[in-house]
């Protein structure tokens, strides 16, 4: 299952998340490492917002089993790298036409419980995968 680990630092290569993940699982200190965990593919996420030229860098790691993901995101929470706190969550892949606002928008009579009348999300973002390891 894939990981989405927010606010990575711009330098970070797909070779340093797996460096990050792998020492939870294969610490200094501890001789074997745990049985059955396998990390399969890290990428690199960057983020750019057309208007400010702001871009973000982000963090997808897949993990094998997925039973062993909330471990990992336990433990990738309470870590900081080069003095920023790691902000990590499963991934969840989103689909423009599942959007249930969007859906009642559309039509002539909206719901009226609804308070959020318009979409917060950021507008003019392109994203690109900048590094890749298998």
């Amino acid at each position: 299952m894939w990981v989405f680990i927010k606010g990575i630092p711009s330098e970070y290569k797909a070779r340093d998340l797996l460096k990050l993940v792998n020492r939870h699982f294969r610490p200094a200190w501890f001789v074997l490492p745990v049985n059955g965990v396998r990390i399969a593919h890290s990428k690199i996420l960057e983020i750019l917002q057309t208007g400010s030229e702001s871009r973000e860098y982000h963090g997808l790691v897949y993990i094998k089993p997925p039973n062993m993901l909330h471990s990992v995101i336990g433990w990738l929470n309470a870590t900081s790298v080069k003095g920023r706190r790691l902000r990590v969550h499963p991934y969840v892949q989103r689909y423009t036409g599942r959007d249930r606002r969007r859906q009642q928008l559309d039509k002539t009579i909206v719901f009226p419980g609804e308070r959020r009348r318009r979409d917060r999300r950021r507008k003019n973002l392109v994203s690109q995968i900048v590094d890749s390891s298998s």
